[in-house]
């Protein structure tokens, strides 16, 4: 999937003079929401004094990228004015994962919502089952498997109406299907144990403990006490959707430790 952008997609949020800057990968969005995913859960950041720049992670795919590939396309972007806050939600969060090897990366503190570090098979047959439903069952069958594994417990299942069986998908959906596929086969067999191990400043990895589809084995941290992992009762993969609340209120602690 070649990417049509010089530059890569991004939103701003907050006061673009702000002190801080925080930068955020998206998850696999099969279609760009301009940080729509992420406005809940930005209150923090900004409140903090971060500018918010929420970057659409398949803007720098090209056709035949694996993870390493996506990630050696995002590092020179995010090196040239490395943030004080590095944070990715699902693939964002594997992909911030695999950047901590980067010597830049150590001056951030990171945050990851429910990005993988590991993939077992049970998680590549998952994210397999789903990214085959895009050409074997359609956009929305695939949007629904999707939900399904990433929903929480007190949400209700999405509605995605069936197109018209005589007619055939639309540009839009077949670019939105794309990226639905690609997106969750880059996660295939990833694993950022090393780096994440490695990584010598703070980080928080929030997840949703009744996901599933990344659960608490597909995370890792490492062996120092500025690296903490933190399950959010009642909620799927999306904490910051499911428990805003709570996850609002880890956030908060995370940030305010740097100025004790």
């Amino acid at each position: 999937m070649s990417s049509p952008h010089p530059e890569p997609v991004h939103t701003v949020l907050g006061d673009p003079g702000a002190p801080r800057h925080a930068v955020v990968l998206a998850p696999v969005l099969p279609r760009w929401d301009h940080g729509a995913f992420l406005r809940r859960a930005a209150g923090p950041l900004l409140a903090s004094g971060h500018r918010v720049t929420v970057y659409d992670t398949l803007s720098l795919l090209h056709d035949g990228d694996d993870l390493k590939a996506l990630v050696n396309r995002w590092a020179p972007y995010l090196a040239a004015a490395a943030p004080d806050l590095l944070a990715g939600n699902a693939l964002g969060g594997a992909v911030v994962q695999a950047l901590l090897a980067q010597e830049w990366t150590r001056r951030a503190r990171v945050l990851l919502l429910s990005g993988p570090t590991v993939a077992d098979d049970e998680l590549n047959t998952t994210l397999e089952r789903i990214a085959s439903a895009v050409a074997n069952q359609g956009l929305p069958a695939a949007l629904r498997l999707l939900d399904e594994a990433v929903r929480g417990p007190d949400r209700p299942a999405a509605t995605a109406p069936a197109p018209a069986p005589d007619h055939p998908p639309s540009p839009d959906d077949e670019l939105a299907g794309h990226r639905l596929a690609a997106g969750l086969r880059l996660l295939l067999d990833a694993d950022a144990r090393a780096p994440v191990h490695d990584f010598p400043g703070p980080l928080l990895h929030l997840y949703g403990e009744q996901s599933l589809l990344v659960r608490r084995r597909h995370l890792a941290t490492g062996p120092g006490p500025q690296h903490r992992l933190v399950g959010v009762p009642r909620a799927g993969m999306r904490p910051h959707a499911d428990r805003p609340d709570l996850t609002d209120a880890a956030v908060t602690r995370f940030l305010g430790a740097e100025d004790s």
